[in-house]
């Protein structure tokens, strides 16, 4: 195998993914920073519990689990579909609520519930797709300029051809594919900015039922986002759009119900 020229489309939706991944974050950080006067403290708050909660925690019972169970859940896509969800929501809306709570009381206001949400989806965005949009982008430079050669010229032949076929995904892969994956990051942080605002109403009120909102909304779209990816990318994505504009117009109505 050798080394093929990364194509236009591919590398757009590479710089498309990466401004979704750092750019959206960090747009909505800055408008709710100056126009909203939130803290910056909510926004490490969403960014740490993430770290925590999903990152650590949730990542740490999912090798315990998959070591007890073998492949009885990750060889059934129902299975898979209904325990990732269900970790994932009881993981990141329990760690949302204690992060509110405990971390965020001095801060606990709407305009800090948004901020929270920001750090929260944006530090999953930038992990999840922006790290990877760089290494993407970089590699796909080298290989269209040329110096991608001169690197892989002093492997072995077999350690060559190793490399060419890690490095094959960023032309073999679609275009569509990249720009879907911005496209998802998109939708996932107003996903998690809108079951922040639930988060916050539960805590601020002291009602449990604004928990229990975001826990099913969350579960709900992250059960279908993983059940439909066997099917379609195309279908999972519009699905799980629509379903999160959904959940989004329902939480600015309750956006909006609040005084602080």
């Amino acid at each position: 195998m050798e080394l093929q020229p990364v194509p236009v489309g591919n590398v757009v939706g590479m710089m498309f993914s990466l401004v979704a991944a750092f750019g959206l974050p960090i747009g909505l950080f800055i408008y709710l920073w100056r126009k909203k006067k939130a803290a910056f403290f909510s926004f490490g708050t969403g960014l740490l519990v993430f770290v925590i909660f999903a990152l650590t925690l949730e990542s740490i019972v999912h090798s315990m689990v998959f070591q007890a169970t073998g492949d009885l859940i990750t060889g059934n896509p129902f299975l898979y579909a209904l325990y990732g969800a269900l970790m994932a929501a009881a993981f990141e809306e329990t760690g949302r609520y204690l992060g509110m709570k405990f971390v965020m009381r001095n801060y606990l206001t709407k305009e800090n519930a948004l901020m929270y949400g920001v750090g929260h989806g944006g530090i999953e965005a930038i992990l999840l797709l922006g790290l990877a949009s760089i290494n993407n982008l970089v590699n796909s430079t080298m290989i269209n300029s040329g110096s991608m050669n001169g690197i892989l010229e002093g492997l072995d032949e077999a350690s060559r051809q190793t490399a060419i076929q890690g490095l094959s995904a960023l032309w073999e892969t679609p275009a569509l594919l990249f720009f879907a994956a911005g496209f998802e990051r998109i939708v996932a942080v107003f996903l998690q900015i809108a079951l922040s605002v639930l988060i916050y109403r539960a805590v601020k009120e002291k009602n449990g039922r604004w928990y229990w909102a975001a826990f099913g909304a969350h579960f709900v779209v992250d059960f279908a986002a993983v059940l439909l990816s066997n099917v379609s990318i195309a279908l999972t994505e519009i699905v799980v759009a629509a379903m999160t504009a959904a959940v989004v117009w329902y939480v600015r109505k309750a956006y909006l119900e609040l005084k602080v």
